[in-house]
């Protein structure tokens, strides 16, 4: 029988940690103020969810019944751009971050470490100085805007899909490759057929997670996007100064369901903890 962390400090001559013990009254004004505490932080959000369904122009809590007018609004609008550039973002991301990161597990050996830093070191790196960066480079070498949008992108998603398939990669059996190795099969093979197979879950929740980060992003999409195709930041940030609709409500909203479902599919397919490891 395996012993419990209790009993190993006991073994090991360490005193128990001290047990603390609380009184029903206690117990009750702790539950009290945590509830309290959640409810502080959940209000906004509420309160911005049912501002959405206010049929009035106002930004105020329905008083005359639902509406869906103020989604219509926003889906008539170019808000999905977003979507559009997020999964390209997204898709370009897993791409290369499967490369970099079967490189750094499987060829690295004792340097992984300081290649797994690097690879993830645009993580570390404030989003304004990348967009910056790239501002500056449409001035000296002659890029489309969109495509200097799309590599912005796939920058600030590249660390969270690195992070994510090297945790993946951590869990498939080397012996497995090694054996199709040595049975004749080539490297690229191996990797299509053994490999990603095998970190299938992790590429989805890899590319689910750059899709989210993508979609959020503010920084590179305002100094980057062109004036004809402006994000759904971008678009929230120009509503918030010129409108005074609930169509922000209504944005925020699917916003916040859109990251809500596709967390939900992360924890599902590979588990947050290991997508967010480093």
């Amino acid at each position: 029988m395996a012993e419990t962390p209790a009993g190993t400090r006991l073994a090991s001559g360490l005193p128990a940690p001290p047990r603390l013990e609380l009184g029903p009254l206690q117990r009750f004004g702790a539950g009290l103020a945590v509830t309290l505490i959640y409810l502080f932080l959940l209000a906004p959000i509420v309160i911005v969810v049912a501002a959405s369904f206010n049929p009035d122009q106002a930004n105020a809590l329905p008083r005359s019944g639902l509406s869906l007018r103020w989604y219509r609004e926003f889906a008539a609008s170019d808000g999905f751009v977003s979507a559009q550039l997020g999964l390209v973002a997204a898709l370009a991301a897993t791409a290369i971050g499967l490369v970099t990161a079967y490189g750094i597990v499987r060829f690295l050996g004792r340097r992984r470490a300081l290649g797994q830093a690097l690879a993830l070191m645009p993580m570390m790196i404030p989003h304004i100085l990348i967009s910056l960066s790239l501002l500056l480079l449409i001035t000296q070498i002659s890029l489309p805007e969109a495509g200097v949008l799309l590599i912005g992108h796939v920058m600030i998603c590249l660390p969270f899909t690195i992070a994510g398939i090297i945790a993946s990669l951590e869990g498939v059996d080397h012996q497995l490759e090694l054996a199709a190795w040595t049975l004749g099969a080539s490297r690229l093979r191996i990797l299509w057929e053994i490999t990603i197979p095998l970190v299938a879950p992790g590429l989805v929740s890899s590319m689910l997670f750059a899709f989210i980060v993508s979609f959020g992003d503010v920084y590179i999409s305002l100094f980057l996007s062109s004036p004809g195709k402006t994000t759904l930041p971008i678009e929230i940030f120009t509503y918030m100064l010129w409108d005074s609709s609930p169509v922000v409500a209504a944005i925020t909203t699917v916003q916040m369901a859109m990251i809500i479902v596709l967390g939900l599919a992360i924890e599902r397919l590979v588990g947050l903890r290991k997508v967010m490891r480093l």
